[in-house]
């Protein structure tokens, strides 16, 4: 197969991990041409408690876009997750002179560096920088201060940190499983890159991805990200509330889940949910389906509200709430969205910018594809149709070197 360039990107999901064979499109966006995927295993909270099973899941899957597209994969670009992550505000100053004169890129370059300098947790590092406004001499709110005339020069930038422990253990076990790692970026962020338009993060929205295990949010404003967070609930927590009303296993409460689901039960006929009490195998009906999942959908969004705190503020959400991962399959998510939040919400699951090539297969492949638009993009933020944002590190080992054609 001959393309000028491979793009290979891994997602390592709190259920599955997919692999991504891209390359790009005379269009500006990605042509797919392979995928892979493998349920995760040794895989806990963003970080591998067992490295033997966790590497071997990854093998299995890279084999299968290996397979797919036709290439031999030598590494990949795979995205961070977790509990550990850390996200704050910090401010940088930066005098440019006794006398005012037009901002330069290394006035610019040197205040996020003073913004970058502070105190962080124990064994964490810096993962992303972002600047989110500017203020030149007083006048806060510049967007971009570069050829502004001023002699003091302050940002505010949002951070992300995570525990380089847990970044180290990742790399060393995707290297176990055969394979380079390449290159990595926090995967939350990776998925709005591939659901959100630019003008959508220029105006203002929030995205909130229900997974597996957990829930992770994103907020963007003024085209930059403004907020994150996750918190420990998702979509295998809906499941494993549905198993346990109807009386059902795992297995069929996941089916019902994907292929019956409803998260409000205004959209049913009214059912006592006493019943999932008093009988010992209540038949299953929209009503009682949504009577088990809406209460726990309901939690999960109010609790991302709860850790978004101030970063919360609707009237700079021009755009609303767009919603996510597989726990948003569901009918009635966006509505309940609404109602928790007092937003609108709609419901995205495919990824833009995608642009002939082969169809993806059923599931969450959001991540992975930002992830390979990152890459894409030389290691910044550049979604489908996006302005490259501040790469937060230097990635090592770059495309070259990730594939071999067969």
């Amino acid at each position: 197969m001959e393309h000028d360039q491979l793009i290979v990107a891994c997602d390592l999901g709190s259920t599955e991990f997919r692999v991504l064979v891209a390359s790009p499109s005379t269009e500006g966006g990605l042509t797919v041409l392979g995928t892979g995927s493998a349920e995760a295993a040794g895989f806990r909270d963003g970080d591998f408690v067992d490295v033997g099973s966790g590497s071997r899941a990854i093998a299995k899957a890279v084999r299968a876009a290996e397979a797919s597209a036709n290439v031999d994969i030598a590494g990949f670009c795979y995205g961070i997750s977790g509990s550990h992550l850390r996200s704050l505000w910090a401010r940088g100053q930066h005098k440019i002179g006794p006398n005012r004169r037009a901002v330069d890129a290394r006035d610019v370059d040197a205040v996020l560096e003073k913004a970058t300098s502070i105190a962080i947790p124990f064994d964490h590092a810096i993962l992303a920088s972002n600047p989110v406004s500017y203020t030149v001499d007083g006048i806060p709110g510049v967007v971009d201060p570069l050829d502004r005339p001023g002699s003091m020069l302050e940002v505010d930038a949002y951070l992300v940190t995570g525990s380089s422990s847990v970044q180290h253990n990742l790399e060393h076990t995707i290297e176990k499983s055969g394979y380079h790692a390449a290159s990595w970026h926090i995967d939350a962020l990776a998925t709005a890159s591939a659901l959100l338009t630019p003008q959508e993060r220029q105006e203002g929205v929030l995205l909130i991805d229900i997974g597996g295990q957990h829930t992770q949010w994103v907020i963007h404003r003024s085209g930059r990200i403004a907020g994150s967070g996750a918190v420990p609930w998702g979509g295998v927590h809906m499941t494993s509330d549905l198993a346990h009303g109807l009386r059902v296993s795992a297995a069929e409460a996941e089916t019902i889940k994907r292929q019956r689901g409803l998260a409000l039960r205004s959209l049913a006929d009214d059912v006592d949910p006493e019943v999932l009490f008093e009988e010992s195998e209540p038949d299953e009906s929209p009503g009682l389906v949504a009577a088990i999942l809406e209460p726990r959908l309901e939690e999960i969004v109010s609790l991302v509200k709860r850790d978004m705190g101030p970063d919360f503020q609707q009237s700079l959400l021009h755009r609303g709430v767009v919603v996510t991962g597989g726990g948003s399959r569901c009918a009635g998510t966006e509505q309940l969205v609404e109602e928790v939040l007092m937003l609108p919400a709609q419901r995205r699951l495919t990824p833009l910018g995608l642009s002939g090539g082969k169809p993806l297969p059923e599931g969450q492949w959001a991540t992975a594809v930002g992830l390979a638009f990152w890459a894409l993009g030389g290691g910044q933020d550049a979604g489908p149709g996006g302005e490259p944002g501040e790469p937060p590190h230097k990635p090592k080992g770059w495309l070259g070197g990730l594939f071999r054609r067969r």
